[in-house]
């Protein structure tokens, strides 16, 4: 598992998908080999922040590559 810095998770889930799309087809592989991927992502938010946004052409980077996205999102408290 890797833990990320500071920081929006748009970013890194970008920086992420920068480096997994070129080898989408490996991935593929070796989840027919039985291999599990998800996506899980820890999000932690203040009272006045927003959360998590998503957008439509994250997620539609995400649908090249095999996986679940679950999110766990937190308050400060």
């Amino acid at each position: 598992m890797t833990v990320v810095g500071i920081g929006e998770l748009v970013d890194h889930l970008h920086w992420l998908l920068d480096r997994l799309e070129p080898k989408a087809d490996v991935v593929w592989r070796l989840v027919d080999q039985g291999y599990v991927v998800d996506w899980f992502c820890f999000a932690v938010s203040g009272a006045t922040e927003h959360a998590v946004e998503l957008g439509r052409s994250l997620l539609k980077r995400l649908l090249v590559l095999p996986g679940d996205l679950p999110l766990d999102v937190m308050g400060d408290e």
